[in-house]
């Protein structure tokens, strides 16, 4: 195999066809579609990478790719792209782009994904469209639009770049265009987006840029049931608002029975001359009018009969219509296509209805009962005429399209465009019935006769389609007497013809019956002449024609007619009265006759270029005729409609100038002419008619012939420029100002001619003729009268018009020379903007492309530029000057500019500079002047800088240009005036400033060491690294296609600075101290930046700022010789930790950093032999900062606020540790914050708490180290830590943390008695005191949980790995919830099973491990309660809180063989945790610090068991005898568990395991043990008797079965360990504790007679007396009475007696609600009670009643008395 060889241009560009999986290291998998570059090839492999990612390098087959065709562009390193069209290649771009936006848009679920999705398909659409190859040039233009727009969308939609493009409307190369330019470029990308975002919806408005369009129509088929005759289909534009057609017909055949019918595939028509207000027209409809032709009947009986024969009448019958509003397709607001078909509904004509009013009827109608019938037709609006139409859109324009013009003149008459058209639209007629029974058929048949009656042949046309004809016949309405036909036809008369002709109609009736019809002969005629009398044409308008009936019937030919009145006017102005008979000499009028009776009405109008209806006008165009009156007519032509002129444009103007040139009376005539050419031309420049200004430049440059008229204009325009003296003039003289541009047309058109015709003769005269007039208008500009302003203004706005036509016959810098005159003759107060737009318009001229005259032209600009700049006068109108000048010296085609940029450089540089600074970033026109500028800069090279640098006269001028300039530069690189998404705009910008601060680097090293200006050198410094670090040069936060795009053009512009910051600072030498620490964060912000090379060549600037501390002198020994070294550097540490902190957390920074950084500064430090051990602890220090501020960037934005909160605690840790009392305040602020968010209010307190210990009880003022944001108005020690300990409290009572709240509240009532004496918050604190006290003695406060959490693996963050932590749970969160709680936070870790210690290779892997288990607290009994009796209450905080060792037991098994009894062979591993601070703290979880485990015997393990359940089994005791509303199921459990052997095995298992003699054999030395486990034993019965006693007063009656169970079982239980262990002292009678017996319920009223069985009936006589003593004492007390199986054995109720007031009779109270107070006993109970204690001498029993008969107020004695009469009725019933 050969080796690898570097492949063809040619071969450079693939796509993978297919998805390729590398398998092996040096191999690349490949994506479908992935573009490729191929750089190597070595047998059936290629060597290259894709472009979505150009780092990665590899192996790909060849079978894989498809190789495309390529070009390479070299830039700054070379790229390929496909040899592919500009739109295709940025198309692939864009969705490339779009689609990695679009795969996270999905994956974030947005809304915004369907519409991208919409946009990518419609430009992967029209992609295909173009690369098929099959567009035309039209069409390509409009889908080249139409991916632009959608591109331009998607970009705005996802926030992308804007794209600018050229006229053309591709991207737009920055490099081959001005900065000016480009800038511009970006404002109308912006505004197109703009109307894009504003658009409500996505087909915008079809801009009318252009005067004539024209509508393609093309019919597709007909369809129609009933057209079995042949019909005429007439397509026409019809305006629904004015109730007219507006064009001609276009006419279609459409072939009836006996014919096969055919789609109309060939059908074509361009409906052309349609101007703006056509089609602004309120609402337009495409009219298809359906003419059936054929007999006068339409009968479709026999239809066999009628397929075989033709209709032979051919009269024209009304048969339908078909209707469609076009409004919007010619508006452009729906797209017009020509592959989409349109559909017209046809709806039909009836016999009695005009097809006029089908039509309106239809259009006003909603819906249509069409039934499928109708015309199917495309459209498409076409911008232009129909030659640009043609033009433009060949394929669908062809040879046979028709053309269909609108009714009259297009907006735009063009020279050559003749026309002699009359347009007759037959409106409607009056005919009586004659000697006809029914109303007649009346069919009118018009034709154009000369004067001698001939017919003129070829003259009418019908429709657009069809040849001329000789003849127009009407629609034939059945029986109507008042037809109205409303239709329209062309009358084309050839002009020699027009002036003798006349229209002739005649009348006919069209019988039903075909030979009637052959008979039947024209009845009657109307005729009216095309001229009038006075020369002009026949008026438009309506026209009522005089009706002469034929006497019998005689040839119209024969008829003579023409000296009859043709109209109605006519007649009346005979004086004959319309309706009256007349009679006719029979020489006129033979075989006529006048009816009154009959009418016809006609509307012409006529649309001639040759012919007018004004009388002034054609008395001018026919002068030599009349030429006494010219002077009248001269004068009257500004009376002419101007509608009128610019038909007859080019006649006028012959005439004007034939009267000019051919008439000798120059003084009379010359002005004259003069006047009426100004009014001409004032005309063409009217708003209404400025689209005539072609044909008026067309006349010049086609028609004018007037070779002499150049000295007659210009002698009487410089007669009225001299001749200021009447208001008059004045006034004539602004409309000769602003006609000025067409005046010099003619002058020179005119000396031109006739320096042709005379070889150049008479040069010399009309250059100085014509310098003159200038001078003249120049002259002018000197008057500064208020009422010359507006002629002046004028001057100056259409002087520079003239420029372009004053060259061909002036020299140019003579041309310049003047119009500099004419500018400085201004006066510098007047017409300033006048002034500037004048100068504009200069710059835009032919003049300012010629070197020498921009010579002469510049001063005078640039002076009139800089007065304005100074004065900040028409500062928008400057900005497009100055734009405007450099965009035009930037081209390469207008000679040197080299001393054009010089000369603008010296003069405006430092004015525009001062402008940007001043202008508020707000005005839109910053953005403007800072494009200037960026073009100033851009287009200065090295000898302009020094050029510029040297012309200051003083190094003071130098440096307050400096300074001002990097301000400036700064300014702008913070506060941008350009948008984010204006990115060519903005990397040009930075690419300037980057070459300039180059250029001014090197300045101020040369002129500024030495004397040394800190300012300056600062000035840069920032300047430089805030151009370094702007957003817009971070390379890393683009794709990958906007990066490569920008390193292509600009290269990387953050390293060559970089550089040059480098190379400056080492150029400070001595000076460098200056710098330091002020210059610290800065270079830190500029090192921090992600660039490899960057960071390489700046890292050791901190070391060398390090050596500038050390070695700075601090004093001056008396010995000038020696000098005392400073010798640290703390002031660079300290402001590098405070910069550090704030830039890694703002986002700079990354692991690469801190190990190329550890790397350089510890070999520096290393090397250095006296800052060694500083600078090494310095370097360590940073970097593990360094390491601690990457892991909270990291963590901080997660949603895991466990892990925010421990990189807090680190971070804070650390700053303590170097005691940064700030950092370290500012992280326990942030970690509070962090606490309240979770609700955790116990660790904000405890944060809080560390800043209140920093504090101190004094009025010392704060430093600012101390301060935090949360108090600012906080000033003092002890003011800012009574604020902070007032929000501890409240967190420490939100978390019941009561304790610690006290322990603040103490302090501060130490505090306010020792030293404010501010007794009012000694009662304050004192008050809450009290609460917390209460609380802890009252309130529930749920115990924690206490949990061991070890994260094993390397898959956790650093912090966490490898680490063992004790959390404290939430509220009421068990081992379950915690753990499900921890898995939530880390899904992907995998739960332990075993508490062993895992193996190494767990711990050295990168999954994630968590072996979770629960802990318990070890109490540490506090000092302050040795020896003494302390609430349960309070004990139970300390056993749970402020503890630090935990403990936790996990089996172990030892010994081979199973042991028979689990129990002896019970070894466990006792483990004792110490984390790194008591819980709780600042934090839920503290890390275990230390770690100690001891193995646990079997035995130990039996008496630690015995000694937990007993402890419990007491702690339950004690819990319900003090709260009697403690839920008895816990204490169920627990007792039912150790009495009942088959539960838990009871003591049965110890006996066997360790009370054997083989035990006691073998394990000697455990005797004491074994004695202790028995004595456990042992006390366990009294306590489960206590137990099993408060169980039978609290269950209730479905519980007796289970406690009767445990009586029996604890009765054997007793009986076996008293006899094996001994017996243990009860712990009292719990039977009388606060409950009477369950059983006392029992009797009532009913039952007491079942104690007739006891003993004892003396006592039971009494009984009733006891029962009303407990019914008047106790409160709803029942009795009841049952015999148990044990004398101990009972089962109460709680029956509660308290201090208070009496309760009502009521169930059972809660203890902790207010009873009623137990009342003495009456006088019968007491006798009672008496006999009774007599009866019973028992002195527990006697004591009982004292106490009942003799009740104390004492609670106690209360709970006392009510235990013993408890007792008392419990031996009563026993007995």
């Amino acid at each position: 195999m050969s080796g690898w060889t570097k492949v063809h241009d040619k071969e450079k560009f693939g796509i993978a066809l297919y998805n390729y999986n590398a398998r092996l290291p040096q191999q690349m998998s490949l994506l479908l579609g992935d573009a490729l570059y191929i750089r190597e090839k070595c047998g059936e492999w290629y060597l290259g990478y894709t472009l979505r990612d150009r780092t990665k390098k590899g192996v790909f087959p060849k079978s894989h790719i498809h190789i495309k065709p390529s070009i390479t562009v070299n830039r700054n390193y070379e790229t390929v792209v496909p040899n592919e069209s500009p739109i295709v290649l940025e198309i692939t771009g864009v969705l490339r782009e779009w689609a990695a936006i679009w795969k996270q848009l999905y994956v974030r679920g947005s809304p915004e994904f369907e519409q991208v999705r919409f946009l990518m398909n419609e430009v992967i659409s029209c992609r295909t469209h173009i690369m098929s190859g099959t567009v035309p040039m039209d069409e390509l233009k409009q889908v080249k639009q139409k991916i632009t727009a959608r591109i331009d969308e998607g970009n705005l939609l996802l926030g992308l770049d804007l794209v600018v493009r050229d006229e053309q409307g591709d991207v737009l190369d920055p490099e081959d265009a001005s900065t000016i330019s480009l800038y511009r470029a970006h404002q109308d990308a912006a505004d197109r987006l703009h109307k894009v975002k504003s658009s409500d919806n996505r087909s915008s408005q079809t801009s009318i840029a252009r005067f004539s369009h024209s509508l393609f129509v093309s019919p597709k088929n007909f369809v129609c049931a009933n057209a079995k005759s042949d019909c005429e289909l007439l397509l026409s534009l019809y305006d629904a608002s004015e109730g007219r057609f507006f064009t001609e017909n276009y006419w279609i055949k459409w072939e009836g029975i006996g014919r096969e019918r055919e789609t109309l595939k060939d059908y074509r028509a361009v409906f052309t001359d349609l101007g703006n207000s056509d089609l602004n027209r309120e609402k337009v409809v495409l009219v298809c009018q359906v003419i059936r032709i054929g007999n006068m009947d339409y009968k479709d009986k026999d239809s066999e009969k009628n397929e075989k024969r033709r209709d032979k009448q051919n009269i024209r019958r009304p048969f339908g219509v078909a209707v469609m509003d076009i409004t919007d397709i010619i508006l452009g607001k729906v797209e017009s296509d020509e592959e989409k078909h349109h559909f017209l509904p046809f709806v039909y004509c009836s016999d009695r209805e005009f097809l006029d009013t089908v039509i309106r009827k239809v259009i006003a109608a909603k819906e249509l009962n069409h039934k499928g019938q109708g015309l199917w037709t495309s459209l498409k609006l076409l911008s232009g005429d129909f030659k640009q139409a043609r033009e433009e859109h060949p394929h669908l324009i062809s040879s046979n399209a028709s053309i269909v013009r609108k009714m009259g003149f297009p907006e735009v008459i063009l020279p050559g465009d003749v026309r002699n058209d009359v347009y007759l639209t037959l409106l409607q007629g009056e005919f009586s019935k004659g000697n006809k029974t029914s109303d007649k058929n009346v069919e009118v048949t018009v034709c154009v006769c000369n004067h001698e009656g001939q017919v003129l042949q070829n003259v009418i046309s019908t429709d657009s389609s069809r040849e001329l004809a000789n003849e127009y016949r009407s629609v034939v309405y059945y029986h109507e007497d008042k037809p109205r036909w409303n239709e329209t036809f062309r009358v084309a008369v050839p002009i020699e013809d027009f002036y003798s002709a006349h229209l002739r109609f005649t009348f006919k009736h069209r019988s039903s019956s075909e030979v009637k019809d052959k008979a039947e002969r024209p009845y009657a005629i109307s005729f009216v002449h095309l001229m009038q009398e006075n020369g002009t044409t026949l008026l438009d308008g309506n026209h009522e024609l005089l009706v002469y009936k034929i006497e019998h019937k005689k040839p119209v030919d024969s008829l003579q007619y023409l000296a009859l009145p043709c109209t109605k006017l006519e007649l009346e102005q005979v004086g004959m009265q319309y309706g009256s008979q007349m009679a006719l000499s029979s020489k006129h009028s033979a075989g006529l006759s006048f009816t009154s009776k009959d009418l016809f009405t006609i509307t012409t109008t006529v649309c001639s270029t040759k012919l007018t209806q004004n009388v002034d006008l054609l008395g001018l165009l026919k002068w030599r005729a009349n030429p006494e009156i010219l002077k009248r007519n001269l004068a009257s032509l500004s009376k002419v409609d101007g509608e009128e002129i610019v038909k007859f444009l080019q006649d006028t103007l012959d005439a004007l100038f034939n009267i000019l040139m051919h008439n000798s009376d120059s003084d009379i005539y010359d002005n004259l002419v003069f006047d009426a050419l100004v009014f001409v031309i004032g005309l063409i420049s009217d708003r209404k008619y400025q689209h005539f200004k072609p044909v008026l430049a067309a006349y010049i440059t086609e028609n004018f012939s007037a070779t002499l008229a150049y000295n007659k204009l210009m002698v009487v325009l410089k007669h009225y420029v001299e001749n200021l003296n009447e208001r008059q003039n004045l006034d004539f003289l602004l409309k000769v100002m602003k006609s000025l541009e067409f005046i010099f047309k003619f002058i020179v058109r005119s000396r031109v001619l006739f320096a042709a015709l005379n070889n150049g003769k008479g040069q010399g005269p009309f250059q100085d003729m014509l310098a003159s007039l200038f001078s003249s208008i120049g002259a002018m500009m000197l008057y500064t009268q208020d009422s010359m302003l507006t002629v002046q203004g004028a001057a100056m706005k259409f002087l520079p018009t003239v420029v372009p036509d004053v060259l061909l016959v002036f020299g140019a810098e003579d041309l310049s020379r003047l119009l500099v005159e004419l500018v400085e003759n201004v006066p510098e107060e007047r017409l300033k903007q006048q002034k500037m737009m004048c100068i504009s318009d200069i710059v835009h001229s032919d003049l300012f492309r010629i070197p020498e005259c921009r010579a002469i032209l510049l001063p005078m600009i640039t002076t009139q530029l800089q007065n304005l700049l100074e004065v900040r006068h028409a500062l928008e109108i400057c900005a497009k000057i100055l734009g405007d000048v450099l965009e035009f010296i930037y081209a390469k085609d207008i000679g040197s500019t080299h001393e054009d940029i010089s000369h603008l450089m010296l003069r405006l540089l430092r004015p525009v500079i001062q402008t940007v600074i001043r202008l508020d970033r707000s005005d839109p026109l910053t953005a403007c002047f800072v494009a200037v500028l960026v073009s100033f800069l851009h287009q200065m090279d090295e000898y302009h800088y020094n050029q510029y640098i040297s012309h200051f006269a003083t190094i003071t001028d130098l440096l307050d240009f400096l300074m001002e300039i990097l301000l400036v530069f700064k300014d702008l690189l913070q506060k941008k005036v350009f948008p984010n998404d204006w990115n060519e705009m903005i990397l040009l910008q930075n690419s300037v400033i980057l070459k300039a601060l180059r250029h001014f680097s090197h300045t101020i090293r040369d002129m500024f060491s030495n004397p040394f200006k800190e300012q300056v050198w600062s000035n840069f410094f920032h300047c430089a690294i805030s151009f370094l670090t702007q957003d817009s040069l971070q390379l890393e936060n683009f794709s990958q296609n906007k990066r490569h795009k920008i390193i292509s053009r600009y290269k990387d512009m953050r390293r060559e600075t970089g550089f040059e910051i480098r190379a400056m600072w080492f150029n400070l030498g001595t000076n460098k101290i200056q710098f330091v620490p002020c210059m610290v964060g800065r270079i830190l912000e500029m090192t921090l930046i992600p660039e490899a090379n960057l960071r390489e060549a700046t890292i050791d600037i901190f070391f060398d700022m390090m050596q500038c501390e050390f070695y700075s002198e601090v004093s001056a020994s008396t010995n000038d010789k020696q000098k005392e070294y400073k010798g640290n550097f703390s002031e660079f540490e300290y402001e590098m930790i405070t910069q550090l902190d704030a830039l890694v957390e703002g986002g700079r920074g990354d692991p690469d950093y801190r190990n190329l950084f550890y790397s350089i500064m510890f070999k520096c430090c290393a090397e250095h032999s006296v800052m060694r051990e500083q600078g090494v602890r310095f370097v360590k220090l940073v970097t593990r900062l360094m390491q601690l501020l990457l892991e909270y960037r990291t963590i901080i934005n997660e949603e895991n606020k466990e892990n925010k909160m421990s990189c807090t605690v680190q971070l804070l840790e650390f700053y303590n540790e170097i005691n940064r009392k700030e950092m370290y305040i500012r992280y326990l602020h942030k970690l509070c914050d962090l606490h309240l968010d979770c609700e955790n209010y116990t660790e904000a307190a405890f944060a809080l708490q560390l800043h209140a210990q920093l504090l101190r009880w004094t009025d010392e003022k704060l430093s600012r180290v101390l301060m935090h944001d949360h108090y600012k108005h906080a000033n003092t020690h002890w003011n800012l830590k009574d604020r902070l300990y007032f929000d501890i409290i409240d967190y420490c009572k939100k978390g019941k943390m009561w304790e610690n709240a006290i322990a603040r509240c103490k302090e501060l009532v130490d505090h306010h008695e020792n030293v404010t004496l501010n007794y009012q918050e000694i009662a304050k604190y004192m008050r809450m005191m009290a609460e917390q006290y209460e609380s802890i003695l009252t309130q529930i406060r749920p115990e924690p949980e206490y949990f061991r959490v070890a994260y094993y693996g390397k898959g956790f963050p650093s912090f966490l790995q490898n680490q063992v932590f004790v959390y404290r749970g939430k509220e009421y969160e068990r081992l379950s919830d915690f753990i499900a709680r921890i898995q939530n936070q880390w899904p992907s870790a995998q739960l332990m099973s075993r508490l062993s210690p895992p193996e190494p290779e767990i711990c050295d892997s990168t999954g994630q491990y968590l072996q979770i288990n629960h802990v318990d607290p070890i109490y540490v009994e506090k000092p302050k309660f040795a020896g003494k009796q302390i609430n349960e209450q309070i004990l139970r905080y300390y056993k749970v809180n402020e503890v630090q060792k935990f403990t936790f037991s996990r089996p172990v098994k030892k010994g081979e063989g199973e042991e028979k009894n689990e129990f002896a062979s019970l070894w466990t591993e006792k483990t004792v945790l110490v984390t790194a601070y008591p819980l709780p703290g600042i934090l839920q979880w503290f890390p275990v610090t230390s770690t100690s485990s001891h193995e646990v015997t079997p035995l130990e393990n039996a008496i630690e068991t015995m000694e937990t359940t007993n402890g419990k089994l007491k702690q339950l005791i004690k819990q319900h005898t003090h709260d009697m509303n403690q839920p008895v199921n816990p204490l169920s459990m627990m007792l039912n568990g150790i009495v009942d052997a088959a539960v838990m095995g009871g003591i049965r298992n110890y006996e066997e395991a360790f009370f054997t003699e083989d035990y006691l054999e073998t394990h000697a030395d455990d005797a004491d043990r074994v004695h202790r486990l028995k004595d456990l034993i042992a006390l366990q019965i009294p306590l489960l008797e206590a137990g099993i006693e408060i169980h039978e007063a609290k269950i209730t009656d479905n519980m007796m079965p289970l406690h009767q169970k445990m009586e029996t079982c604890f009765d054997e239980l007793r009986h076996h360990v008293e006899q094996n262990y001994g017996k243990k002292p009860r712990m009292g009678k719990f039977r009388h504790y606060k409950t009477l017996p369950m059983r006392l319920k029992k009797i009532s009223a009913g039952s007491l007679a079942s104690l007739d069985n006891l003993s004892d009936t003396s006592s039971l006589s009494h009984l009733g007396s006891m029962t009303d003593l407990i019914s008047s004492g106790v409160r709803s007390v029942r009795m009841s009475a049952a015999i148990g199986k044990s004398p101990g054995t009972i089962l109460g109720g709680n029956v509660f007696v308290k201090s208070g007031t009496p309760g009502k009779n009521s169930t059972s109270k809660s203890p902790n609600k207010k009873g009623g107070t137990m009342s003495a006993p009456n006088k019968k109970s007491r006798e009672s009670i008496s006999s009774l204690v007599n009866t019973r001498r028992d002195s527990q029993v006697r004591e009982a009643f004292l106490f009942v008969l003799y009740p104390m107020n004492c609670k106690s004695c209360e709970i006392l008395a009510f235990f013993r009469l408890g007792d008392f009725f419990l031996r009563l019933f026993t007995t």
